[in-house]
């Protein structure tokens, strides 16, 4: 029969599970069956025998427990509504492409297969094809066109087609009969084409071949198809999705906070909990109030927007022979897990995304930055760690599904459930960031940071002892650190208390800084000097200052006729000489005076060490340096973190 002779079937594109519908006669028809083992394309006797070795039963309707589920029942309700909302437009159509984005596990294929069932219940045409990269039969485009609705003569009529590139495969198999039946047809039903987990292809090049074609095909208007595709933001696919030619017959959906999943992943948490109240085993165990509310809202903010963490521990907690509440508490950190993995899908979701990480040990300096510093910000990590912001990018770009960049340029954790993923050596494994490891790095880090550019250093108070971070500290000096803001010394006394260096918290290192930094402030800024000693013993300090300053009038005049004696025996006495005794006298009879007298020298010191800074600021300004107002005015609390 000629191809111009196909009719459509109001039911092709929506074969059950397991079901499959063989139609030889020209109709379209998609199947769900075994693989055959070994298949020559050459040696085919039948285009129904071809197509079967080709065809990937579990992309199109898995049953495979590692598959997403569909949506809770009332969970994501604006966001389906939107998806097919766009599916049945009634209006003239502008965008032939639905791009679905959002963080690994953010429930994208969940909402795909929910938009399955919702158009098979509207009798809208769907055709489908779900990738997963752990699954073979469906991690790479090779079955993909053959899983789709395709025409058995065309496949006789060419037997290799299968074995011709993916373009050549859509057009002879898929856009060509469509439009054939659109020019015989009085109507026809949009098709929709479903691509799910785009990213999960393993090929990059396949993945970005595969949309440019699509859309190419679709975007032109002359095929009644529309293209719904679902994936991660990686380069790869976002780079394809920028482009002019897609971008612009494109209606991007990324899974933001504007869809509010927090209220949804409550609700799924609280429906799921008294799920297991009223039909697991040990419901009758469980008190009428478990979980409470803040334990629910706890595993909502670790969730971030995501359901992937949320869906982990209700099945964690649903575990058949395992008290729920004790599983709460495993995840909660309040019991051991033994021999327990409580978020080993979770583990392997991280695994694999930090598998794809060209230099672990920068992104690895990244991440400890932005873990355990208070400085989200994406130009003062790379200030710090001596880098460009484009090498930051570089350094986390692999990373985006669970890593981004806000708006106002701050590095944000899409998952609040990564760290402890990091932390945990026997989850991370080769990935592990050891907390103490890293922040002591950090710390000596701070220091030489700060000893060379001032008090804008940051770290964290949880270093392990290491002879490096202990030399660091033990030089510290701030009257040798330009542009040094004295306010917060308190603060940076109190995270070197509490820091172990071999000799205890607030041992022999903490005494020598606190006498390095109460001696620079007494003498510098004296009115700072309440809020050290509000936090730390300093009247030894002080009296061992007031006993070294409190010379005798005799050992003042015994000084000043030393003075004197200098310049009169100089070769090149003068008027030059008179000048400097005078000086010196003038000096020695300040010292003599009362602590009023001090007060009001010392505010002539201050204003003439401004003014000299200002210059020196001035002249910075002149050579293309940042002059002292440009300086951040965070203190040295921002060193530690407490």
């Amino acid at each position: 029969m000629p191809d111009s002779n196909f009719q459509q079937s109001g039911g092709i594109f929506q074969a059950g599970h397991g079901g499959t519908v063989q139609i030889h006669g020209g109709q379209f028809v998609q199947h769900n069956f075994q693989t055959a083992s070994v298949h020559q394309c050459n040696e085919a006797d039948d285009g129904f025998k071809h197509l079967q070795a080709h065809v990937a039963t579990s992309a199109f309707d898995s049953a495979e427990h590692v598959d997403a589920p569909k949506c809770h029942v009332n969970t994501r309700k604006a966001v389906l509504d939107e998806i097919m909302n766009w599916i049945i437009l009634t209006v003239t159509r502008v965008h032939w492409v639905l791009w679905l984005n959002g963080a690994a596990g953010a429930g994208k294929s969940a909402i795909a297969r929910s938009i399955v069932d919702l158009c098979i219940q509207r009798n809208i045409p769907i055709a489908r094809f779900f990738f997963f990269r752990t699954d073979y039969t469906r991690n790479s485009i090779k079955p993909l066109v053959a899983t789709l609705p395709i025409i058995i003569p065309r496949i006789e009529s060419d037997s290799l087609i299968f074995t011709k590139s993916l373009k050549t495969q859509f057009d002879f198999l898929i856009f060509g009969p469509l439009l054939e039946l659109q020019r015989s047809s009085l109507r026809m039903h949009t098709v929709v084409l479903l691509l799910d987990g785009v990213d999960e292809c393993e090929d990059k090049d396949d993945q970005a071949s595969l949309i440019h074609i699509v859309t190419d095909l679709v975007g032109s208007d002359s095929v009644p198809v529309i293209a719904f595709f679902a994936s991660r933001i990686e380069d790869q696919i976002s780079t394809v999705f920028r482009s002019p030619e897609v971008a612009n017959v494109t209606l991007r959906l990324p899974l933001d906070n504007n869809y509010l999943p927090d209220n949804d992943i409550r609700l799924f948490l609280d429906d799921s909990f008294q799920k297991i109240k009223a039909t697991h085993p040990f419901g009758h165990l469980l008190d009428s109030n478990w979980p409470l509310a803040s334990e629910v809202q706890e595993i909502v903010e670790k969730s971030s927007g995501q359901f992937i963490y949320a869906s982990v521990v209700i099945k964690f907690c649903s575990m058949l022979g395992l008290h729920p509440e004790q599983q709460l508490n495993i995840v909660r950190g309040l019991r051991p897990r033994g021999a327990l993995t409580p978020f080993a899908q979770l583990d392997a979701l991280y695994q694999h995304i930090f598998s794809q990480v060209w230099d672990f040990e920068v992104t690895s300096l990244v991440l400890a930055w932005a873990i355990f510093t208070s400085y989200p910000s994406l130009s003062k990590c790379a200030e710090f760690l001596g880098m460009e912001v484009a090498d930051i990018y570089v350094a986390m770009t692999s990373l985006q599904s669970v890593v981004n960049f806000t708006g106002d340029g701050d590095i944000h954790f899409l998952h609040a459930s990564l760290p402890d993923f990091l932390f945990d050596e026997d989850r991370s494994q080769e990935y592990h960031i050891s907390r103490s490891t890293w922040s002591t790095r950090l710390s000596i880090m701070a220091f030489k940071f700060v000893m060379s550019n001032g008090d804008r250093g940051t770290s964290d108070t949880t270093s392990a002892y290491n002879r490096e971070l202990r030399l660091q500290v033990l030089a510290y000096d701030p009257a040798k650190i330009p542009k040094m803001i004295i306010s917060s010394h308190a603060e940076y006394l109190s995270c070197v208390q509490r820091l172990d260096f071999g000799d205890g918290p607030g041992g022999t290192v903490y005494r020598q800084q606190l006498n390095v930094i109460v001696r620079h402030v007494s003498k510098k800024q004296p009115f700072a000097m309440r809020g050290i000693e509000r936090d730390h013993k300093i009247s030894d300090i002080l009296d061992q200052i007031a006993r070294e300053s409190a010379k005798t009038e005799t050992d003042m005049e015994a000084e000043q006729q030393e003075l004197n004696a200098t310049a009169a025996a100089s070769p090149a006495a003068n008027g030059e000489q008179q000048e400097s005794a005078a000086a010196n006298e003038e000096q020695l009879e300040i010292k003599k005076q009362s602590s009023s007298a001090r007060k009001i020298f010392r505010k002539m010191w201050r204003s003439t060490d401004r003014e000299a800074e200002a210059q020196e600021a001035g002249t910075r300004g002149e050579d293309g340096g940042a002059s002292l107002a440009q300086q951040p005015k965070s203190g040295l609390s921002r060193l530690f973190r407490k």
